[in-house]
């Protein structure tokens, strides 16, 4: 019997291991005034004060920083700019001009030298900043240069034991290496000990700052990846943490119905539904469990059908559907869905879906729909 496929794209969001696994562990930590306080409104008082004296280079450079702590890149990188060019021989300016540039979404190689060369000349003349040696440590990790990389990340530790960015992007790097020898059977026992690794540097940090969310979502897959149940535990504590981020739920919920405990993970994904009503993988998930562990088609197909009303273009439940009628011998519907899955532009895949995985499914509805052809 064939069964639908499990929709994995979301833990791509997560798991995928690119040069911006290290960028995020460079954005300076909120201080504790600003964490009660909301990023438009501390914006908008240094918008004010800016507007008064624009060219102070001490307000660009905190509304710079301050940018940076709130994914607000293009922000970041105008007052950065600013600052440097009106004093190139300031070192705040420098600092956060280099951070500015790795964090760039567009970033290239020319730009991870030339924030390099930033980030020695602050080290040079502040050889205690480990704000800008973990920097430092980052471009020379976008560039692969692992051995430098975490030359730099211990200098740091020896100066500050807990600083958060070195911890992160030391886990980072392992997590990294760990995925690039994944799979390589003369490599296998390098790849464990490279998670091992990874999850020895992210455990750290959640003893440091237990108040880290996303350090204890890192833990969660990463003891997924290992097929290990702890993973339940981590994301369920990231949830408790922040229990209004859809996407902590949903890694929580996943991982339930990953290691048998499906009733759990039905409650999170009606929670997820509650809290946002178009977040259309919650449905589709239901409709997995519903099809493959209770059996229920019709339930299966109504889910399905409200994960195609609020996403038109979403492969899995075509799919899963078409698996479905098959099954009930409903061969011109069966067809119908396969056919839909086949249709859709490779634009259209989702936003964390891979184009080997989109290329995947869409193979996979082919070789369903060949099988029946004869059928109808």
């Amino acid at each position: 019997m064939k069964i639908g496929l499990y929709l994995i794209s979301f833990l791509g969001l997560f798991i995928a291991c690119t040069t911006d696994d290290y960028t995020e562990t460079m954005k300076p930590n909120a201080s504790k005034d600003s964490q009660s306080i909301s990023y438009t409104d501390l914006r908008a008082v240094l918008d004010a004060d800016l507007i008064k004296t624009p060219n102070n280079i001490s307000l660009l450079v905190k509304r710079a920083n301050l940018a940076l702590e709130n994914y607000d890149y293009s922000v970041a990188f105008s007052d950065a700019a600013k600052a440097f060019r009106l004093d190139s021989t300031n070192l705040e300016s420098r600092l956060v001009y280099a951070l500015s540039i790795i964090n760039q979404g567009q970033r290239s190689v020319s730009d991870i030298r030339v924030s390099q060369g930033h980030f020695q000349i602050v080290v040079s003349q502040d050889q205690k900043n480990t704000k800008a040696m973990v920097g430092l440590a980052n471009t020379y990790a976008l560039q692969q240069d692992f051995e430098l990389a975490r030359e730099w990340i211990e200098k740091a530790l020896v100066l500050d034991p807990k600083f958060f960015d070195a911890h992160v992007l030391k886990g980072s790097m392992y997590k990294v290496l760990a995925a690039a020898l994944n799979g390589e059977k003369e490599s296998g026992k390098l790849s464990k000990m490279y998670l091992d690794s990874a999850i020895q540097a992210y455990s750290r940090v959640s003893q440091y700052y237990p108040d880290k969310a996303e350090i204890y979502i890192e833990l969660g897959i990463l003891f997924q990846q290992s097929n290990n149940e702890i993973c339940v535990d981590h994301y369920y504590s990231a949830v408790q943490l922040d229990p209004q981020n859809i996407d902590y739920k949903y890694a929580l919920a996943y991982a339930y119905g990953l290691f048998n405990q499906e009733r759990k993970a039905m409650k999170v994904y009606q929670e997820m539904q509650e809290l946002d009503s178009l977040f259309c993988e919650a449905f589709c998930q239901m409709g997995q469990i519903y099809q493959k562990k209770y059996m229920e088609s019709d339930s299966a197909l109504n889910m399905y059908r409200t994960a195609i009303e609020i996403d038109e273009y979403h492969i899995d439940a075509y799919v899963n559907m078409g698996v479905i009628y098959e099954e009930q011998k409903d061969y011109d519907r069966a067809i119908r869905s396969y056919s839909k899955a086949l249709s859709i532009p490779l634009e259209q895949r989702g936003p964390y879906m891979s184009l080997i995985e989109f290329s995947g499914i869409q193979d996979l509805a082919r070789e369903y729909a060949d099988g029946i052809k004869n059928k109808l």
